[in-house]
Order: C-alpha cells, then structure tokens, then sequence
C-alpha cells in the first residue's frame, strides 16, 4: 500500500494566526525556536495490528506520582522524559504541565495517556500486548535543541529496546 502525502501548507489566515502565536511565545521565552519536519516520516505495519506490541508517548507532562515532576518554572521548558511502567496503576499517574487545561486528565489520566483503553484493547485481541514501558515529556519547549539533540534520540532507542512496534501518541 502506498500512501501520498501532500505538504502541509498554511493558509494566509493560519500564517497569520501561527505569526502571531510565535510573537507572544517570544516576549516570555527568549530563544524560542520554530522547527518544521520537510517531510512526514511515516512507516508502514508489517504485521496486523493484532501482533502488534504498542507503546504510549505523550507530550503531556504525565509522570509516576512518585516520580520527579516536570519542571513547569523553567521559561526555556524542561526536555527531559519521565518512564512509565506500562504496569502501573493509573490512579499512580499524574500530569505536572502549565500549559494547557488538564482538568479532565486530573480527573481520568486516560483522556491523554490510555493507558487503561489500551489493556482493554490488548485483552480484546485487537493488538498483540503492550510494551513494558512508556514514555513522557512536557511539550512546553521554546527551544527544542536539547530535545531533538538528546530526548529525541534516547526516546528512540528506549521504544526500540522495549519491542514496540507502534507508538500510540497524544499531545499535551
């Protein structure tokens, strides 16, 4: 199967709308970057989804309770990720991130990491398990090149190690 992928191009009135989300961005973080992909780097299944071992990731800020908090006073962001034991208890999580509303998420973890829709999805048959771990970062980061530079590729390997054969993504 192959699958065309068009460019992405702005409106004049999403321009605008980014242009001016970027100039407020500015005033309170120096140094913030904007980093578009060329390309999307798609990779197609090679086995059904029912073989499949899926991982989560989330750009949402979700840790361990236990666990060191993202640091949301940092003007510059924070990079680094948090582990999550696919394993643990969901009422064991939480979200430490200020910049979106995670009212909802405080309430049920799985409205940005499902976590527990994905057991029922294992338990169904509809993919094959679930990688051991799962990873987290804080989306929040003006300036992204200690994340492209260092989280990007430790996550990499991290995924790669733990068997996954799909990401299952949310955005914070």
């Amino acid at each position: 199967m192959t699958t065309q992928h068009r460019p992405w191009q702005f409106t004049p009135d999403e321009q605008r709308k980014f242009d001016d989300w970027m100039a407020r961005i500015m005033v309170g973080h120096t140094g913030a970057t904007d980093v578009r992909n060329p390309a999307i780097h798609w990779t197609p299944l090679h086995k059904p989804l029912s073989q499949c071992i899926v991982s989560l990731f989330t750009t949402g800020g979700v840790h361990l309770r236990s666990d060191t908090p993202f640091d949301i006073d940092n003007p510059h962001g924070d990079w680094t990720h948090r582990q999550i034991p696919t394993a643990a208890d969901t009422r064991d999580l939480a979200v430490t991130h200020s910049h979106y509303n995670h009212v909802d998420a405080d309430r049920d973890i799985n409205c940005m990491f499902p976590l527990d829709r994905l057991r029922e999805l294992r338990d169904q048959g509809l993919i094959g398990g679930i990688a051991p771990m799962a990873y987290s970062i804080m989306g929040f980061n003006p300036d992204p090149d200690n994340l492209m530079s260092r989280t990007a590729p430790a996550l990499a390997q991290a995924f790669q190690d733990t068997g996954a054969d799909l990401i299952f993504m949310t955005c914070g």
